[in-house]
């Protein structure tokens, strides 16, 4: 079982933002429902997967026995935390297929271009293409129920990822309810180079939640008008977003700017931050801001869909 090197896989894994987060209260079970409405960006990483003969001396061990060779540093995080080498491990103990036979190890290197922790979901996307990348060494459907179930143990995120493009979530945000119109409105990403705990974020949620704003109505929105960018704009919402901001008053200062500026049609924070986004009318207006914005960010980049979605 297994790739030859001239199929070698190349997946992009594309950053997301929430334009729309709706957490409901109070949490069931420890868990909090949410409706959703996601869109990927252009920017990417990259994960490139190849099947080499032999077991590398470097190589991890999943529980079914493949070696995985993964060449994604994060500082701090053991290997096998890692979401990318987890996808990989559940998805054999799901399926119960080996991703590669045992003389060779599967190979997984990540080109790291999302920003970590800052509410984009660049780990969660590079686990979703770990899992395409599975699928398709194994033969199994990419959105087979076992394939999503993984996903969705692992996160969110990583459930809306095997579908990609823009989509209403459901459940706990992890249930995949319809692909929707993409917006076409340029994005102008507002990042800090500290992330936020997700924990903490939700724990400041509860301590003083705020009413869920309507995913349904903007998804409705995105399908019923969908050039009409002052209406979709105004449904654009994050109730999880105070209390991203009150863990980092620096991300309500880029959202008050942002808000006040002429070239804005709504701001916002992207799931649990750190990262804030702005949404402008055309790329001239984009570029205009995100220059005046600059200054009172880590780093700033403007956006917009992935080609394929278009």
């Amino acid at each position: 079982m297994g790739i030859s090197r001239s199929r070698a896989l190349t997946f992009e894994a594309h950053a997301k933002v929430n334009l729309c987060l709706a957490i409901a209260y109070p949490p069931c079970d420890g868990y909090h429902g949410a409706r959703s409405v996601f869109q990927e960006l252009d920017l990417h990483d990259v994960v490139r997967v190849r099947v080499e003969q032999g077991v590398m001396p470097q190589a991890l061990r999943t529980q079914a026995g493949t070696p995985v060779a993964l060449d994604c540093a994060v500082d701090g995080l053991d290997p096998r935390d890692n979401l990318v080498f987890r996808a990989i491990d559940r998805a054999e103990q799901a399926c119960k297929v080996m991703a590669v036979a045992l003389d060779t190890t599967l190979v997984i290197e990540v080109e790291k271009h999302v920003p970590a922790g800052g509410g984009l979901g660049g780990g969660s996307s590079d686990a979703a293409a770990a899992l395409k990348a599975y699928a398709q060494l194994t033969g199994i459907d990419g959105l087979d129920e076992r394939i999503i179930a993984v996903a969705r143990e692992l996160g969110a995120d990583v459930a809306f990822f095997l579908h990609g493009r823009t989509a209403l979530m459901g459940g706990r945000g992890d249930v995949f309810e319809r692909s929707l119109p993409p917006l076409t409105a340029p994005i102008v990403l507002m990042g800090s180079n500290d992330g936020l705990s997700t924990a903490a974020v939700y724990r400041a949620f509860d301590e003083d939640p705020v009413p869920a704003s309507d995913a349904d109505a903007l998804a409705r929105a995105l399908e019923e008008v969908p050039s009409d960018l002052e209406r979709i704009t105004a449904l654009c919402a994050n109730n999880l977003g105070p209390a991203a901001c009150a863990a980092d008053p620096r991300i309500q200062q880029r959202v008050d700017a942002a808000l006040a500026h002429p070239d804005v049609l709504a701001a916002l924070v992207s799931g649990s931050g750190s990262t804030s986004f702005a949404l402008c009318a055309d790329e001239a207006a984009a570029r205009r801001f995100a220059h005046d914005i600059a200054p009172v960010c880590d780093w700033v980049r403007v956006c917009g869909i992935p080609p394929f979605i278009a």
